[in-house]
């Protein structure tokens, strides 16, 4: 288990840590859609390596909130990076569903999943069902939580 949430983490800092080493490159620009995230290219950059190199210079002297912080501007993790860098491949996808009629999600099978749909806080369209917010972050923030609860113990 411990494992498996540290390479989780791990996976959500890697993107948090390339956004960021993009956006001083100069090869990503927020909401610029001829700066993409997903096309940043930081070989040779030395302003993206020196974000690492400060990054890596605080080894374990300093909580790695605080070393977030210093060098990335932002002090906690945060899956938004992930989710903007596969943004293009997600948008493709629905695109993709929505021409092909299909359907991702699960068949609503009648009264066995009812006390789950209802504690996860879920809505029924048309025999499926979707998560009534439709945000993922609340799900990446649900299994942070539940990871931090197993490192803490």
């Amino acid at each position: 288990m411990f494992v498996s949430c540290r390479y989780f983490f791990s996976t959500v800092l890697q993107f948090q840590l390339y956004r960021r080493m993009c956006q001083a490159a100069g090869q990503y620009v927020p909401n610029d859609p001829r700066k993409p995230l997903h096309k940043c290219d930081i070989y040779r950059q030395p302003a993206a390596g020196n974000i690492l190199k400060n990054l890596m210079s605080k080894g374990a002297s300093q909580p790695w909130q605080e070393v977030l912080e210093e060098t990335l501007g932002e002090g906690r993790l945060d899956g938004s990076a992930l989710r903007e860098y596969f943004a293009p491949l997600e948008e493709w996808l629905r695109q993709e569903s929505l021409r092909t009629n299909e359907y991702v999600g699960w068949n609503y099978d009648g009264d066995y999943c009812k006390r789950s749909i209802e504690t996860a806080g879920l809505q029924i369209f048309g025999g499926y069902y979707n998560g009534a917010s439709g945000s993922a972050g609340n799900i990446l923030m649900l299994i942070l939580t539940i990871c931090v609860c197993y490192l803490s113990v």
